[in-house]
């Protein structure tokens, strides 16, 4: 046999004659490419390296290169095994006519160079044509100043062409193996090769109900945050088990309980769809489970992404409630008791505040709310009804006041007598009289709220215990002190004392930004001054949870790229299989109407399970998501449950589409 370019020219031939299969391969080869290259594009831009929050963007698009690299191979290696498993007669003719297995082989590797070239080149040339576009929309999203310019990564070209083809190579060795392994007899009727009808397996059901109700029990339970996010991904391996198991065996125990009802199942249109699903219910469980999975994907990463954007504004005001804060350090000074230190502690912080007035001054911004105030914080642990220095129970945070600095932050009188304090906790319960050390204090009045500071932490947990003791004056948060400073193990350790000035300024958010950082290029000693300015920290914030915006939709699109593909190839296997089947049917009796029934039947019974079960798995999964979300200080679950039901709504229509797209595929295949 004369081979020189018969091989590539039959595998050309294949590939247009196959096309109905290998397009969407071939589209959502190229769609992964191009998404993986963007996402490489954006990672090693120089244009994204030189904006603010760099560090957060390129960080997260690095992420999204790992996840898009995973999903690319399962897509791929998955798809590639449905393309073989419908060509399996094809081979199998070819190898009946004389052409030898290594001769299929050389087939087979210009197949997939062919489909390799395609992919790799047309995902280039998409994602290159995309990349500034989607530059633009992720500096829009956060808040980012449009850059001009027009980059081609070269890097982000060359692992783009390393990893698929790696992948190609795999899916080409995948199927060597496979026809070295069959026999002619085999390819022929592989294709054709039905089910028998499967157990009901009473084990499995109860394995993946008890594996659902372990996940959604984990959910459901966790009320610490941290806690929550160290056990999310055991409940999500759980619920992942269960809806393989439920889909595998409940599905199968579903479908016999319909067959029982006689009134329903001796109907035309449900007698036909049930026992067309029941037969190979073994292979399409599977790709349901699958369906369903990525379903809950999308929703999950598009509704948490959108709220926490969303929600980034409620985030500011809780994180950084005043336009500027300056603190001042006072723990570096000498013994509290000692009365020269207490006079030149006065006069630090008298400075400093004259020194932000004249800034404030040279500014010419209008202060809209200026205070001050000095807090003493320390560590303590509360066993009992005391407050100590050490032993079991539970460590919280207090913070030490007087009544003066509280009034003058608040604008609330406190009157306080000695020994009295005016309390506020969070995530503890003080009794009404209690000691700290050896000296006891009695709650005058509960406080509904904090002093609020800015707060450069952005994740933290909502639940850690806090005090704030207002206190009649200065001398008895000094006599508090000393009691820790005649323990040498605790001095200096458990106490920081802060002067806090906070002011909120009428102006535009440029001009306040602008006295930030004068106030910050004025600040000789940063180790004793720390300035907080919510304007210049929500730069960092936006472009935080505009990346998380980004790279949710983005993924988004991912995980709704691959549920389309299953879908479609799910359609078209299954309409082959009961292409034969209407055939003999129609021969018999079945009208065109009839058949059109019995196909919607079938759709509308396939359709709602994974949809459904992937509704009750987001539901099952909103409390815990909501504590994840409370470690990034967003507390708004009305805000997150309404960005769930909109993702649920848009989704659904959107899954409404790609199955009717598909389903008249179905019907083109089986002659309706």
């Amino acid at each position: 046999m004369r081979k020189g370019g018969f091989f590539p020219r039959l595998a050309l031939v294949n590939l247009a004659r196959n096309r109905r299969y290998y397009g969407p391969y071939l589209l959502s080869g190229m769609g992964t490419a191009a998404m993986y290259y963007i996402l490489r594009y954006l990672t090693n831009s120089d244009i994204v390296a030189s904006v603010r929050g760099a560090g957060y963007l390129q960080g997260l698009m690095g992420l999204g290169c790992i996840v898009v690299a995973i999903f690319s191979a399962v897509l791929l290696l998955y798809a590639n095994s449905f393309v073989m498993k419908r060509r399996q007669r094809e081979l199998g003719l070819y190898h009946i006519l004389g052409l030898e297995k290594r001769h299929i082989a050389h087939v087979m590797l210009w197949e997939t160079l062919l489909c390799a070239a395609v992919v790799i080149l047309g995902g280039i040339l998409v994602g290159v044509g995309l990349s500034k576009l989607i530059l633009l929309v992720l500096l829009k999203l956060s808040r980012i100043p449009v850059q001009f310019g027009f980059e081609v990564s070269v890097q982000g070209m060359w692992h783009t062409l390393c990893l698929f083809a790696v992948l190609f190579l795999l899916t080409l060795l995948w199927n060597l193996i496979r026809l070295g392994r069959a026999q002619a007899i085999q390819l022929l009727h592989g294709a054709q090769m039905g089910e028998r009808e499967p157990r009901t397996r009473k084990l499995l059901v109860v394995v993946g109900l008890l594996a659902l109700a372990g996940g959604y029990g984990i959910a459901l339970k966790v009320q610490d945050p941290l806690e929550a996010f160290t056990l999310f991904f055991v409940a999500v391996l759980l619920v992942m088990l269960g809806t393989y198991c439920l889909f595998t065996a409940g599905s199968v125990a579903v479908l016999k309980g319909l067959r029982a009802n006689e009134t329903f199942y001796y109907q035309t249109r449900h007698f036909i769809s049930v026992s067309g699903l029941l037969y190979r219910m073994k292979q399409n469980a599977v790709g349901l489970a699958n369906i369903c999975i990525l379903s809950t994907m999308v929703l999950v990463t598009v509704s948490t992404t959108v709220s926490l954007y969303l929600g980034c504004e409620e985030t500011l005001d809780r994180m950084y409630p005043y336009d500027l804060q300056v603190s001042q350090d006072l723990t570096h000074l000498d013994q509290p008791l000692d009365p020269l230190t207490q006079e030149r502690r006065q006069q630090e912080t008298e400075a400093t505040l004259a020194w932000v007035d004249g800034l404030l001054a040279d500014s010419g911004l209008t202060v809209e709310h200026l205070s001050w105030y000095t807090d003493v914080r320390g560590y303590y642990v509360y066993s009992g009804n005391t407050l100590g220095w050490a032993g079991d129970g539970t460590d919280v945070e207090v913070q030490l006041v007087t009544a003066e600095d509280y009034a003058r932050v608040t604008g609330r009188e406190a009157e306080v007598e000695p020994g009295q304090v005016l309390l506020y906790g969070q995530g503890i319960d003080v009794s009404n009289t209690f000691y700290i050390g050896d000296r006891l204090f009695r709650v005058a009045e509960r406080l509904d709220q904090g002093l609020r500071r800015n707060d450069p932490v952005v994740v933290s947990a909502d639940n850690r215990a806090e005090l704030l003791v207002v206190m009649a004056d200065r001398q008895e948060i000094e006599e508090i002190r000393a009691m820790s400073e005649l323990d040498e193990e605790t001095a200096g350790v458990w106490f920081r004392e802060t002067f806090r000035i906070q002011m909120d300024l009428d102006g535009t958010e440029e001009e306040k930004l602008a006295l930030a950082w004068d106030i910050l290029e004025a600040n000789v000693d940063e180790s004793v001054y720390t300035v907080t300015s919510r304007q210049d920290n929500a730069q960092d914030l936006y472009a935080m949870y505009g990346g998380f915006l980004f790279l949710g939709v983005f993924l988004g699109l991912l995980f709704l790229l691959a549920t389309a593909l299953i879908i479609y190839y799910k359609q078209v296997s299954e309409g082959y299989e009961d292409q034969r089947r209407y055939q003999i049917m129609r021969q018999v009796g079945l009208t065109d109407r009839e058949a059109r029934s019995a196909i919607h039947s079938q759709i509308l019974l396939v359709f709602f399970l994974p949809l459904g079960m992937a509704a009750v798995h987001i539901l099952a999964a909103f409390p815990m998501i909501s504590k994840l979300l409370g470690l990034f200080q967003l507390q708004d679950i009305p805000l997150f449950a309404a960005c769930t039901a909109g993702t649920l709504g848009a989704f659904a229509l959107v899954y409404a589409l790609v199955y009717g797209l598909t389903a008249r595929t179905y019907g083109r295949i089986v002659g309706t």
